[in-house]
C-alpha cells in the first residue's frame, strides 16, 4: 500500500479488521518451467502445481518441449482461464485470462456435484451397455472444476478482500475445498468402476445385486450433499452412523460373488462332488494342461469384482468424511 490509499474497516463483535480497499490489480505471478530432460508426466504434474498456487503466467521452455507441444497445448487448455499466448518450438508461454474474485466457490462446488451425480448413472447405464465413453469425459469436467475452485480457495485465503467478497470464513474456504477434494475422489472411483466392468462378464445375478448397492449409494451420495447446503448437521450424523452397516453390505457382496466364481476343475472335468447347480454362469472353464494342479478359475470376474467393491467402500468413505465435514461447520 502507498500513502494516500483506501483501507476497509469491518468491526465484528471481538475483531476489528483492516483490509485494502482500492481496486488496484493485484501484482502478477509469473513462473517458468524448465523442461529439459523432463518427461511430460513430469511437466503435466508441475504445470498444474504452477495454476494451483494460483500464477498468473506460465512459461514452458526447452528444446525437447517440439515433441510434447500438442500434449502440453492440451494440458493448458484444459486448465479453466489459461489461454497459450506465445508458441515457438522452444518456448510455450500461457496466461491467465480469468477474473478469479468473480469466481463463486460455492458455484464451482454445485457443479461439481451435479456432474458427479449423472456419473453415478453412468455406472448403472455401464452395467446394461458397458460404454464408459461418457463418464470419461465427465471426469475431465470434474477435475477441471476441482483445480480452478482449489485455486479460488488458495487466492482467498492469501487476499482477505477476495475473501470478503465470497463471504466466506477461513474455516469455510477450507472445508469448501475439503467437500470438493472428495467429490472428486467420488467421481474418480466411478470411472474406475465403469472400466472394470468393462473388462468382466458378470452373471444377470450378479449384476443385479450391485445395481442395488449401487442406488443405495447414489441415495446416501444425494443425502450428504444436501445436508451440506442445508447445513443440516443432523442428516449428516445419519449418514456417518450407518457408515459401518454399508460397508458390511459391501463386504457381503463380494463374499458371496467369490464363492461362486471360485470352483476348482482338475484335468477338465468337473469336481466330482459339485452340482450341476453349483456352476455359475460367471466361471470360466478351461482344461489343465499336464501335470499341473487344479487351479481357481475365476481370475477374469474375481479381481474386476474385488477391485470394483474396492472403489464402491472408498467412495463410501468418502461420503462419510463429506459427512464429518458438515458436522465441523458452525
Amino acid at each position: 500500500m502507498k500513502k494516500g490509499d483506501l483501507i476497509g474497516i469491518n468491526e465484528n463483535s471481538a475483531e476489528l479488521v483492516l483490509s485494502p480497499n482500492s481496486t488496484a490489480e493485484e501484482k502478477k505471478k509469473e513462473i517458468v518451467i524448465e523442461a529439459m530432460d523432463k518427461s511430460l508426466e513430469d511437466l503435466h504434474i508441475e504445470i498444474v502445481t504452477a495454476y494451483l498456487n494460483d500464477y498468473n503466467t506460465i512459461e514452458v521452455i526447452g528444446p525437447s518441449i517440439e515433441e510434447h507441444m500438442i500434449s502440453l497445448k492440451s494440458i493448458l487448455r484444459n486448465l479453466t482461464g489459461m489461454e497459450i499466448m506465445e508458441q515457438t518450438g522452444t518456448r510455450l508461454v500461457a496466461m491467465d485470462m480469468l477474473k478469479i474474485d468473480d469466481i463463486s466457490v460455492n458455484t464451482i462446488v454445485k457443479r461439481m456435484d451435479m456432474i458427479t451425480r449423472t456419473m453415478l448413472d453412468d455406472v448403472t447405464v455401464c452395467l446394461e451397455k458397458k460404454r464408459s465413453h461418457a463418464i470419461e469425459h465427465r471426469d475431465h469436467d470434474v477435475n477441471r472444476l476441482y483445480y480452478l475452485g482449489s485455486r479460488v480457495v488458495k487466492h482467498a485465503m492469501e487476499n482477505p478482500s477476495a475473501a470478503k467478497k465470497l463471504e466466506m470464513s477461513p474455516w469455510e474456504l477450507k472445508c469448501a475445498k475439503d467437500i470438493m477434494m472428495r467429490i472428486e475422489e467420488i467421481a474418480d472411483r466411478q470411472k474406475r468402476i465403469c472400466r472394470l466392468v468393462e473388462d468382466a462378464n458378470f452373471s444377470d445375478d450378479t449384476l443385479h445385486e450391485f445395481r442395488k448397492i449401487k442406488k443405495e449409494l447414489k441415495i446416501r451420495y444425494e443425502t450428504v450433499m444436501k445436508s451440506y447446503y442445508t447445513k443440516d448437521k443432523g442428516i449428516a450424523f445419519g449418514i456417518e452412523a450407518t457408515n459401518r452397516q454399508f460397508i458390511a453390505m459391501c463386504d457381503r457382496f463380494f463374499e458371496n460373488v467369490s464363492r461362486s466364481l471360485t470352483i476348482k476343475v482338475e484335468k477338465g472335468k468337473r469336481v466330482p462332488d459339485a452340482k450341476e447347480s453349483d456352476y455359475c454362469k460367471d466361471c470360466i472353464y478351461y482344461q489343465q494342461m499336464g501335470s499341473r494342479s487344479p487351479d481357481s478359475l475365476s481370475m477374469k470376474n474375481i479381481v474386476p469384482a474385488a477391485k470394483m467393491m474396492e472403489n464402491t467402500k472408498a467412495t463410501v468413505s468418502f461420503i462419510k468424511s463429506i459427512a464429518r465435514t458438515v458436522m465441523s461447520l458452525d
